[in-house]
C-alpha cells in the first residue's frame, strides 16, 4: 500500500504519537517536582523551595511519595499531547498547503488545539492533580474518580474550565515560539549544508523545548496558580480583609467561589503575615508563588518531551509505514493470512 507521507493525517498521527511518548517519559522522571509543584501552588504560606518540598515529603511519606499520582499524570500528559499534536500538526498541515503560516496563523491553531485538546482530557487534569494531595494516598486512577463522582458530582471533573480556555494560550505561545525558532535554526542549516537534510541535535531540541515552554509559563502563571488551587478544592478567599467581597459562582456540589479578579488578589496575599503590611512588591511576589517549580518542572518537561519526539519520531514514522505494508499489498488490496488478498470465495 502506498503512503502518502504528505497526508494530513499521517503526519498528524505521527505527530501525535511521538508526543504522546515524549510526554511519558518526561512526566514519569518528573513526578517528584511535579508533586513538590502541586502542594506548593495550593499552600498559602510557609517555605516554597521546591527541593525543602521534595525533602518534606520524603520524610513524611517516604520516596514512593513522590511518585503520588504518578500513573494519573503520564496517562493525562500523554493522552494531553496525543490530542494536542494530532489537532495542531493536523491543521498546520492542511492550512500551509492554502496560506502561509504566519505567527498570528500559529497562534490561533495553536490555541484551537488547546481548547479542543482541553475539552477532551480536562477530567484526567482534575484526576491527577487531586492524586497528589496527601489524602490520595492509596487510591488509583478509576478510585479517584469514582470518589469525585459520588462525593461532588460529575462536574467537578470541568472544574477551572473556563481558565483552562484561557490558558490554552499557554501552548500556543509555546508552539509558536518553538517553531519559529526551528525553523530559522534548520533554515541556516540548509543554508550552509544544502546538500544534507538538515535536523536539531537531541541537546538542540532539549533547549529549544526549554526556552519556549519557560515563556509561556512566566506569562500566564498567576492564572495556571489560580486553576491548580481550584482543581485541588483550595479556593483562595481572605476572611481577614471585607474589601474583598464574594462574586458568587457555583463549582459543582454548591461549593461557591469569589470572582476571578478577588481570587487573583487573595493569592498575592501570605496567610501566615498581616495583610496591611504587604507592599505591592511583595504581592507580586506571593502572586508567583511556586514559580520557580513550575519553571523547574514545566521547562524540563518541555525539553524532555521535545528532545524525545523529535528523536523518536522518524521511528514511528518507519513503524507505522511497515505495519501499514504489512497489512496491505501495493494494489491496496488488506492482506488476509494464507489468502493473500485473494477473494475469499471463487
Amino acid at each position: 500500500m502506498h503512503i502518502d507521507q504528505e497526508s494530513a493525517a499521517f503526519i498528524a498521527l505521527v505527530q501525535a504519537s511521538a508526543g504522546a511518548a515524549g510526554a511519558i517519559v518526561a512526566s514519569a522522571a518528573l513526578q517528584p517536582v511535579e508533586v513538590a509543584k502541586t502542594r506548593i501552588q495550593i499552600s498559602t504560606g510557609g517555605d516554597d523551595s521546591t527541593w525543602a518540598t521534595i525533602r518534606k515529603i520524603a520524610a513524611q511519606d517516604g520516596v514512593l511519595g513522590l511518585w503520588l499520582g504518578a500513573t494519573g499524570k503520564c496517562t493525562e500528559n500523554g493522552a494531553k499531547n496525543f490530542a494536542y499534536f494530532y489537532i495542531y500538526d493536523g491543521m498546520n498541515a492542511i492550512v500551509k498547503r492554502h496560506m502561509a503560516l504566519t505567527t498570528l496563523v500559529k497562534l490561533v491553531l495553536g490555541y484551537v488545539a488547546g481548547v479542543g485538546n482541553t475539552l477532551i482530557n480536562m477530567p484526567l487534569e482534575v484526576i491527577s492533580t487531586k492524586m497528589q494531595l496527601d489524602d490520595a494516598k492509596g487510591i488509583g486512577t478509576l478510585g479517584m474518580l469514582h470518589r469525585i463522582v459520588q462525593n461532588e458530582g460529575v462536574g467537578t471533573l470541568y472544574t477551572g474550565l473556563g481558565y483552562n480556555i484561557a490558558l490554552c494560550i499557554n501552548p500556543a505561545i509555546q508552539n509558536t515560539i518553538l517553531d519559529k525558532l526551528k525553523e530559522a535554526i534548520l533554515g541556516a542549516m540548509k543554508r550552509r549544508n544544502p546538500g544534507v537534510a538538515p535536523a536539531l541535535t537531541a541537546f538542540q531540541a532539549f533547549t529549544l523545548g526549554a526556552f519556549a515552554k519557560a515563556v509561556a509559563t512566566v506569562v500566564t502563571y498567576p492564572l495556571v496558580r489560580l486553576k491548580t488551587n481550584l482543581q485541588a478544592g483550595k479556593v483562595p478567599t481572605i476572611e481577614r480583609q471585607p474589601s474583598l467581597r464574594k462574586v458568587t459562582s457555583k463549582l459543582g456540589h454548591g461549593m461557591e467561589r469569589s470572582g476571578s479578579v478577588e481570587m487573583i488578589r487573595a493569592m498575592s496575599f501570605r496567610e501566615d503575615k498581616e495583610v496591611e503590611k504587604a507592599s505591592l512588591w511583595q504581592r507580586f511576589v506571593e502572586l508567583y508563588r511556586g514559580v520557580g517549580s513550575a519553571l523547574l518542572k514545566s521547562t524540563l518537561q518541555s525539553a524532555l518531551l521535545y528532545m524525545v519526539k523529535d528523536q523518536v519520531e522518524f521511528s514511528v514514522e518507519r513503524i507505522f509505514r511497515l505495519s501499514a505494508e504489512g497489512f496491505y499489498r501495493k494494489t491496496g488490496q488488506l492482506k488476509l493470512g494464507g489468502f493473500s488478498g485473494r477473494p475469499l470465495a471463487s
